[in-house]
C-alpha cells in the first residue's frame, strides 16, 4: 500500500490519499478534496490506472469536495473507460453525494458497498 498526505497547514493535513494497488485498485480520500490537493489526487489516480484499469474511490472520509474534485472524478472515469476499465465509488460522504447529485454526475458512477468490493 502506498500512502501520501498533502495540503498541510498549521492545523495539519487537509487531505490524505492512499492508493492500494490491486484488481481493482482502491484510492482512499480523506479530508478536503479541492484544488490544493489536486496534484496528490492525480498522482494516486495515475498510479492506480497504470496498475489496473478498474478503480474504486473510497470517499467515506471526504469532508469537503469542490468542482476541481468533480472534474478529476469525471476525467478519471473517461480515462478508465478508454482503457476498458471503470470507476466506482465506495461509501461517498454526504458532501460528495451532494456535489454529485447537484451536478447530475451521480448517474455516472456506480456506488458500491464494502461487501461488493470484497467480491471477486
Amino acid at each position: 500500500m502506498d500512502s501520501s498526505a498533502g495540503s498541510a497547514s498549521r492545523r495539519g493535513p487537509l487531505l490524505a490519499v492512499t492508493c492500494a494497488l490491486g484488481e481493482p485498485s482502491v484510492v482512499t480520500v480523506t479530508g478536503e478534496a479541492d484544488l490544493d490537493g489536486l496534484t496528490l489526487l492525480q498522482d494516486a489516480v495515475d498510479r492506480a490506472l497504470r496498475h489496473h484499469p478498474h478503480l474504486v474511490f473510497n470517499l467515506a472520509g471526504v469532508a469537503f469536495a469542490d468542482s476541481t474534485f468533480l472534474s478529476l472524478l469525471v476525467q478519471t472515469r473517461l480515462t478508465a473507460l478508454e482503457q476498458g476499465g471503470s470507476v466506482r465509488l465506495l461509501a461517498p460522504s454526504s458532501s460528495v453525494h451532494h456535489l454529485l447529485s447537484l451536478t447530475g454526475a451521480l448517474a455516472l458512477f456506480p456506488v458500491i458497498t464494502p461487501e461488493q468490493l470484497k467480491q471477486p
